[in-house]
């Protein structure tokens, strides 16, 4: 009888060593856990490293080795990012407004952007569990390179969709606008490491079609600079065009430093923005109307007033305001004439 209980003995000490034996897990690791399963180690020289598992759960050898790769990486990745978000939180600086980004913090890539040179270091499938784990890494030259790529890459098709929005007068009327995607194009473009971009044309291509663009926005910007916006509102509609283009043809030749703007506007704001768009420095805004009464005697008076208010488009303030007025006298409507009328009231005004 003590024979039989010496042998349970015997077999009850020897199963934990043989659990790995008799272990159900199909490729159980024999060698005990290793530290980056029990204690992982995320501070290896010149690596990146992650830690990932998988439960058995069901699942065929290879989908639950492919899960523990999955989660290893994800791992990694959060790792890589947390870098990246540093990265780019030191390309911020304080203003009078705030915190901006300068031109290239713009230019922001993901960690999964630049992951190259993955390896499975190690596996490890615990016998008594079946979880799988994997030990992923990478180094951080690679990263750092494909990192660099992907930037430059990024900023390089920012500097063309900058360069597109500054010379596209049709989508960004405003030439100030205009004025700083292309203050901001050049940045990106000088800041911008074409050898790490072999199959791009070059900084000098890039470069001569840059200052091309600048060229005619330059031209453009000095044919309006310190020149005075003509606009005319007839809010009451009592003037026709014809008579408008006179009044406006007046100002026009009497001031050599004047320009008509054929585009409408509906408001006072309305014009000053459109001429702020179109880079003048001031503008005169006519306001228009007429009217028409009967004397005793059955006579017609025509008057045409005209007033002009002169803004300083930059700080917005007026500068000047006056008033014109061209009577005329008819005994009919057709006998009217409205464009002596006209130069009656700008002859005042001047």
């Amino acid at each position: 009888m003590k024979m039989f209980w010496v042998g349970v003995a015997l077999i009850a000490l020897s199963l934990p060593a043989a659990a790995g034996l008799f272990s159900s897990c199909d490729g159980a690791s024999k060698e005990k856990m290793p530290d980056w399963v029990s204690k992982p180690d995320y501070s290896r020289p010149g690596y990146y490293v992650g830690v990932g598992s998988a439960e058995k759960d069901g699942k065929t050898k290879d989908v639950q080795m492919k899960a523990a790769e999955d989660n290893a990486k994800s791992n990694l990745v959060q790792r890589i990012e947390v870098t990246i978000r540093a990265e780019n939180s030191q390309n911020t600086h304080v203003t009078n407004n705030g915190v901006e980004k300068d031109t290239r913090s713009r230019v922001i890539v993901s960690a999964e952007e630049v992951l190259r040179d993955l390896q499975v270091k190690d596996r490890w499938l615990d016998p008594d569990t079946c979880t799988q784990h994997t030990l992923m890494i990478t180094s951080q030259q690679s990263v750092a390179q494909a990192k660099r790529e992907k930037t430059m890459k990024n900023r390089l098709e920012t500097f063309k969709l900058h360069l597109a929005a500054g010379s596209d007068r049709e989508k960004n009327r405003d030439i100030t606008v205009r004025g700083k995607f292309l203050d901001d194009a050049r940045a990106l473009l000088m800041d911008t490491d074409f050898s790490v971009l072999p199959d791009e044309l070059g900084k000098d291509v890039y470069t001569k079609r840059l200052n091309e663009i600048v060229i005619q926005f330059n031209k453009e910007s000095s044919q309006v600079r310190g020149r005075t916006a003509l606009f005319a509102l007839n809010q009451d509609g009592s003037l026709n065009d014809s008579i408008l283009g006179k009044i406006l043809d007046q100002l026009r030749a009497g001031n050599a430093s004047a320009d008509i703007l054929m585009a409408e506007c509906n408001t006072a704001e309305d014009c000053i923005s459109r001429a702020r768009e179109r880079g003048f420095s001031m503008l005169a805004l006519l306001n228009t109307n007429s009217q028409v009464s009967t004397s005793q005697m059955g006579a017609l008076k025509g008057v045409i007033t005209v007033s002009r208010t002169v803004y300083d488009i930059e700080s917005h303030k007026i500068m000047k305001a006056d008033i014109g007025k061209g009577e005329i006298i008819g005994w009919s409507d057709a006998e009217l004439d409205w464009e002596t009328a006209a130069e009656k009231a700008i002859q005042d005004l001047k």
